[in-house]
């Protein structure tokens, strides 16, 4: 028997087992305990046709966090102050690697304007590979270039650095909703490591639309309004286990900003198509640090405190944007910068206001994350205590305003993992990558041509 085989069937096996207890560890109690001072209240059963949550009469059972009927804060934390590792050139590889591969996996081809996160992306991933197991969370060990102790505690440092900040605001928040049909298979040393190394508020809910209202609620909140919705009704079901979320927010101010008589209101800016239409340019001076190599020319522009800066590229003449995207890796700008030049910079630049919205399922499978999206393949063990659990979505929206004063700029990204309830087909898997015998047969089944390939 095939491992794949093998690991299908030993799923299929859990599932059964998962019915039973189920059952059985619905009266053991919860494995998350409510945060002392919250009380639960029962949410009403839905009657056919509604939805508890957008019931006028529903009781409210998260009035702390201003949430709908059905959601409740948990308590998350072991108590534990995190390990911390303080940002080193292995953190900084493996995450600039992550950072250009999906940046680059979203922006090519598109044709339209891009804007990811990854320090998002990487924040939610990083909270859920500490509910993955066996090949699952070797191939989050993999793509994000840390094993799951390191992950932590360089995380941990880093949103604490990040966020400590005086002269530019950043924000960093994150959550775990869990089920409350699935409650008691989380586990709880699952939330804990979200929780200690993520400062991830923990919330049970009805994973319905109210508690899609939830979300979008919180979202809203944590990107300082600049985005307001991530989720749309009918977005979550009831084979939600858990929806992992992050959200990121940033407001910064020029060190030197752009003086009003500088800005052009007839501006011209020509696109990739060249089509050219009027808008809003800016005229001023960078920091001295112009950027060139072959493929690019470009500056950079510092936020106040210097802790920030807004970088530029520019692809030469002749150079078209899927060789630049090409061209683009952590190696090609550690290079720009290494080779930069103090110089003095005169900049033109358009004020812009842009925003984004993807699913990162292609992408992430693309770098190598594939088992997690595949019930017959993902390993979530370390998450939930039984059945067959995967990852159904991974949302990624982004907001970035840019003007004469400097930058705002917020991200969200949400990982719905699901329970699989139906029955896995079982699949098996034949390369014809050596010497192999072909045949054209008839409604008998009978060789009307015979051959070898070799």
């Amino acid at each position: 028997m095939n491992k794949k085989k093998h690991n299908l069937l030993r799923k299929m096996t859990a599932l059964t087992m998962s019915v039973m207890l189920m059952f059985a560890v619905t009266a053991c109690g919860d494995n998350v305990p409510d945060r002392p001072g919250v009380t639960t209240t029962p949410t009403a059963e839905a009657t056919p046709g509604t939805d508890p949550a957008t019931t006028p009469d529903a009781a409210p059972t998260g009035a702390e966090q201003g949430m709908g009927s059905g959601t409740t804060e948990l308590t998350g934390s072991s108590g534990a102050a995190p390990a911390t590792k303080t940002m080193d050139e292995t953190m900084r590889a493996a995450y600039a690697s992550f950072a250009y591969d999906l940046f680059n996996s979203c922006a090519k081809g598109s044709g339209k304007n891009c804007l990811v996160s990854p320090f998002s992306v990487y924040t939610a991933l990083a909270m859920l590979a500490n509910g993955a197991d066996g090949n699952t969370a070797a191939q989050f060990n993999s793509v994000m270039g840390l094993n799951e102790e390191q992950r932590n505690a360089y995380m941990a440092a880093w949103i604490a650095e990040l966020t400590g900040q005086s002269d530019v605001t950043f924000s960093c928040a994150d959550s775990v909703w869990v089920s409350n049909r699935f409650r008691d298979i989380v586990r709880k040393e699952f939330l804990a490591a979200c929780a200690d190394s993520y400062r991830a508020e923990v919330f049970a809910a009805e994973m319905n639309n109210g508690t899609v209202d939830d979300i979008n609620n919180w979202t809203y909140k944590n990107t300082d309004g600049m985005i307001q919705k991530i989720l749309e009704y009918g977005d979550i079901d009831p084979a939600v286990i858990a929806i992992l979320a992050n959200a990121i927010t940033m407001d910064a101010k020029w060190a030197e900003p752009f003086a009003d008589d500088n800005i052009r209101k007839d501006g011209v800016f020509t696109h990739a198509d060249g089509k050219q239409e009027t808008a809003e340019m800016m005229a001023g001076e960078a920091d001295r640090c112009y950027l060139e190599n072959d493929v690019f020319t470009g500056f950079t522009k510092s936020y106040k405190g210097g802790n920030f800066k807004y970088v530029a590229l520019l692809p030469k003449e002749g150079v078209s944007m899927e060789d630049a995207l090409a061209a683009l890796n952590a190696e090609t700008v550690d290079s720009l910068f290494a080779k930069r030049v103090n110089a003095k910079v005169n900049i033109y630049m358009p004020k812009y206001k842009t925003e984004y919205k993807k699913e990162l399922k292609n992408q992430l499978i693309a770098l190598g994350l594939s088992d997690m999206f595949d019930p017959g393949c993902a390993d979530l063990s370390r998450m939930v205590t039984t059945g067959i659990n995967y990852v159904d979505r991974v949302l990624h929206k982004t907001y970035l305003s840019l003007d004469n004063e400097g930058t705002r700029a917020a991200a969200v990204t949400l990982i719905v993992t699901k329970n699989y309830e139906g029955t896995i087909e079982e699949s098996y898997y034949v390369a014809l990558d050596r010497p192999f015998i072909y045949m054209i047969v008839d409604s008998n089944n009978l060789p009307l041509f015979i051959g070898t390939y070799q």
